[in-house]
């Protein structure tokens, strides 16, 4: 493993053991066993069902983004690298991404970069997407979460305004070669040699995906995603709720479950292995300040919907791993007979 990997898988299971310790400091094991075993597994089976759809709706904006880069994407292999993507960051944080590069390009046999560029465009509409619905939750709520998490209004104003003047800035730079070369040359002046020659691929690939603007259509098609992956984020918060008797018993309704995404959302940009330690530290504390959720069962509803969670991407993403290796190197043993053939034919 290369330092860097070690590095960041070092630094990550540090924090989230960090993070682990500070949600079950001073909780009682027995009574978030006696918690988790009253639980419906099956409601929270059909929550994990919910949260895999929500990552093929990812899969399917993803497919309408990378249309820039090769109009007939498969669909299976856009679904498979999302989720081998999210089984690499179960183990190594920020990891996911350049793996799902990886992967899409070579199943698809295209530029990474020009992969990795779309997925930084992507990103974009998620930040812009989130920073929408911050503004909307802080200006419709003031209860106990802004004072339990003050982070969340700078959250929401960092991720409006960030998203704002980065597309901005890369939508001028899509339409004028001026502005291209100036960032080329900060890039060139900034970076080390070979990192800035990524980077500039990363870009001028990534101008390229931005294309994508130029098409109201897909714009609207891109927008409507990205609301359904929304609305399936907060299913697999609010289903859970009847799991644990929340929705009868504390009165738990679905804007409680969109405050609750929203926080979980902060906790998923921690580089935490999987989001652990930190999820269930955050999802917790939002259940206890937006309903008085105790601390025990608020612990528990975080642990096991993580946990089902974890478990659901580890087997599916392992599953198309599996397929994807097997695929790449059918195709690889297929060339080099190809390669063969041809040889001793012209020989």
């Amino acid at each position: 493993m290369k330092k860097s990997k070690l590095l960041r898988t070092l630094i990550g299971l540090f924090i989230a053991a960090f993070f682990v310790y500070i949600a079950f400091r001073g909780i009682s094991f027995k009574s978030l066993l006696h918690d988790a075993l009253r639980a419906n597994i099956y409601i929270l089976l059909l929550a994990t069902f919910v949260l895999l759809v929500s990552h093929f709706l990812r899969a399917l904006r993803w497919r309408v983004i990378l249309q820039e880069l090769k109009s007939n994407i498969s669909v299976v292999d856009t679904w498979g690298s999302v989720m081998v993507g999210y089984l690499f960051n179960n183990f190594v944080p920020r990891l996911g991404e350049i793996v799902r590069a990886y992967a899409t390009g070579r199943l698809e046999e295209i530029s990474v970069s020009g992969v990795l560029g779309t997925i930084v465009l992507e990103r974009l509409f998620d930040m812009l997407s989130a920073g929408i619905l911050f503004g909307v939750a802080l200006f419709l709520y003031h209860g106990d979460l802004i004072a339990s998490f003050p982070f969340l209004r700078v959250a929401g104003v960092i991720l409006v305004a960030g998203s704002v003047i980065l597309g901005a800035v890369l939508y001028v730079s899509s339409i004028s070669e001026k502005v291209q070369r100036v960032i080329l040359r900060l890039a060139e002046a900034v970076l080390p040699g070979k990192i800035a020659k990524k980077a500039e691929n990363i870009f001028l690939s990534f101008l390229t995906s931005f294309k994508l603007l130029s098409s109201g259509k897909r714009v609207a098609i891109v927008t409507i995603y990205t609301a359904l992956i929304w609305i399936a984020y907060i299913y697999t918060m609010y289903i859970p709720f009847f799991a644990f008797g929340f929705g009868a018993r504390l009165h738990l309704t679905l804007y409680d479950a969109f405050l609750l995404i929203l926080v979980s959302s902060i906790a998923w940009s921690v580089p935490s292995p999987g989001g652990t330690g930190v999820y269930h530290l955050f999802v917790s504390a939002a259940l206890v300040a937006i309903s008085g959720v105790p601390k025990d069962e608020a612990l528990t509803y975080a642990t096991l919907t993580h946990l089902f969670g974890y478990i659901a991407i580890t087997i599916v993403g392992s599953i198309f791993a599996i397929i994807f290796t097997r695929k790449l190197k059918s195709r690889s043993l297929g060339k080099l007979i190809k390669t063969e053939v041809e040889n001793n034919s012209t020989g």
